[in-house]
């Protein structure tokens, strides 16, 4: 990625920035753990290693200060992490789920010479821009603007310059402190790092991708297509590209101006149950959310018709995980502990060493402090939550998609709240769940239920013999082979090959020294200061190995 001097320049620029910031707030000595505080100058060193000597109980906040001060990157990833209770301690969830997004704006020369980027100087389709943005976010800002051609009025979401080389550089220092992490930080591996910064880069590749966001608005559009009061703003693709989005502009009310929706006269409590009927739809009839639920993502329109927008971050749920959903959701309402349990191990793939007993006895008082209360108190958001962090204890991790649903819907959860206090969400999803059961009863549902199994079937039938026939010829043929996969062992390979090669390069010093000791006890061949010069040589090659061996141990921060 950083294949010019330039950019491995600036990377490591960038790397001691961020080292910086970390030590300022209080990290030196982890930085140290990790063998990276060498990148500091000796009086950075001396200086952060005397800043928090004490223990310090606000690390939570000292990490939320540091992910503010580095970037949006930082911030993103100091979100994931709030999103993750199963992985993440308490303190730290409570903390970073207080970073914001939102950015100072750029100045306007900066996102006019973006516009002039994509479009060529003085030929963009857009006349009066305004420069002012409408909102500002780390990643991009939206402009109003006209386009030329027929004055309608449209939105500019315009990404910032030079953002995508910043998260690619800070995406590349992440990486890094994850792999460091899972080397010489042993607490660290049960968070899995490097799996949750990949994770965190498909997440904010997707929302740099302004033409995915596109097809994901476009995608939603067509699936509410018949739905009067649910819709997604046009998407305007002759204009739109990687960097700029350009989208109609919706006049409405964000979902969360309580105040503005009142003097409005818009009927709350309708616009709560036409969300998480849209929603719940999103994941049973479509296998497709928009994920990311800020409450400016919901404008309001007269009526109580709803415009969903941004569309960057969008989950995609798989035929066969909308069906155990179904019975998630159907066993959670109908308090059968023991069919949870069941439905939660298979969605997470729950191998044999799961104490399956144990995990449903602390599993059921979870499920019934919250379903044994009036169902207008009930918080499924919560609930879902609390499975999550009870998995986790047991060692179960469920699916990425799953989880980015969970904590949608516990999004979601708090706007019906806001919209309408009282709000009975268990109410509205017992019965969109029992239109859903009487749906697929029906015999139009049940035909082409039957239809689709025959046709897995009829596909499973016309595989097998060649696949048998395949099986069998290499049996015949010696040629049938297993293969074996390792995980979680690339740690121990790496110190033992490690700890091998300090070993032989000590036995290398050890047979120097000895060997030149009884060439200078000899006396024999050429000398130097009346010493033997082949003694001499040894006990210089010596000194300097066992010289570097020491430094490597050293900066390996393991002594």
């Amino acid at each position: 990625m950083f294949r010019s001097v330039r950019q491995r320049i600036q990377l490591i620029g960038r790397l001691r920035q961020i080292l910086r910031v970390l030590a300022r707030h209080g990290f030196y000595q982890v930085l140290k753990r990790l063998a990276l505080h060498r990148h500091l100058s000796l009086l950075e060193r001396v200086r952060y290693a005397r800043l928090h000597q004490r223990e310090d109980d606000n690390v939570a906040l000292h990490l939320r200060q540091a992910c503010e001060d580095l970037g949006p990157t930082f911030i993103g990833f100091g979100q994931l992490l709030s999103g993750r209770p199963d992985l993440v301690p308490e303190a730290f969830v409570q903390e970073l789920s207080r970073l914001l997004a939102h950015a100072r704006p750029e100045p306007w020369p900066a996102i006019q010479g973006v516009l002039n980027e994509q479009f060529g100087a003085g030929s963009t389709p857009f006349r009066g821009i305004e420069h002012l943005p409408l909102a500002a976010a780390s990643i991009a800002q939206i402009h109003r603007a006209t386009l030329k051609r027929d004055k309608a009025p449209v939105v500019l979401k315009v990404q910032r310059p030079g953002i995508d080389r910043l998260i690619a550089a800070d995406l590349a220092v992440l990486r890094q402190l994850a792999q460091l992490a899972e080397k010489y930080l042993p607490e660290s591996r049960a968070l899995n790092p490097a799996e949750m910064v990949e994770e965190f880069a498909i997440s904010i590749g997707q929302e740099l991708d302004f033409i995915l966001e596109a097809a994901n608005t476009e995608r939603f559009a067509r699936a509410f297509a018949d739905d009067a009061h649910i819709f997604a703003p046009r998407i305007y693709w002759e204009w739109s590209t990687p960097k700029v989005l350009v989208m109609e502009y919706i006049d409405g009310i964000p979902i969360d101006a309580i105040e503005r929706l009142r003097r409005a006269r818009i009927d709350r409590k309708r616009v709560a149950e036409r969300l998480l009927r849209a929603f719940l739809k999103q994941i049973f009839h479509f296998g497709f959310f928009q994920a990311d639920p800020h409450p400016g993502n919901f404008l309001v329109l007269r009526g109580g018709r709803i415009a969903c927008i941004d569309f960057g971050l969008a989950g995609q749920l798989s035929q066969d995980e909308r069906r155990a959903l179904a019975g998630l959701f159907g066993a959670m309402l109908a308090e059968d502990c023991e069919r949870v349990a069941a439905l939660w191990l298979d969605i997470s793939h729950a191998g044999a060493e799961v104490d399956r007993l144990a995990f449903q006895r602390e599993l059921e008082p979870i499920l019934r402090s919250q379903m044994n209360q009036p169902y207008a108190r009930i918080r499924l958001g919560d609930l879902f939550l609390q499975m999550v962090q009870n998995g986790a204890r047991h060692g179960l991790k469920l699916p990425r998609e799953l989880f980015l649903l969970f904590r949608t819907f516990a999004e979601i959860e708090s706007l019906l709240r806001l919209l309408h206090p009282g709000f009975n969400v268990v109410a509205h999803c017992r019965a969109f769940s029992e239109e859903q059961a009487a749906a697929a009863r029906a015999p139009a549902r049940l035909a082409e239920a039957t239809r689709e199994g025959l046709e897995q079937w009829a596909g499973t039938a016309r595989r097998l013999p060649g696949e048998v026939e395949e099986l069998v010829k290499k049996m015949t043929a010696d040629r049938l082979s297993i293969d074996f996969v390792h995980r979680g062992l690339e740690f121990l390979i790496g110190e033992m090959d490690r700890s091998s090669n300090r070993i032989a390069v000590g036995l290398i010093v050890a047979a120097l020294i000895i060997g030149s000791s009884l060439i200078i006890l000899a006396g024999t061949g050429p000398t130097l200061w009346g010493l033997p010069v082949f003694g001499l040589f040894g006990f210089t090659v010596a000194f300097i190995l066992g010289v570097l061996l020491v430094l490597l141990v050293l900066r390996s921060g393991k002594y």
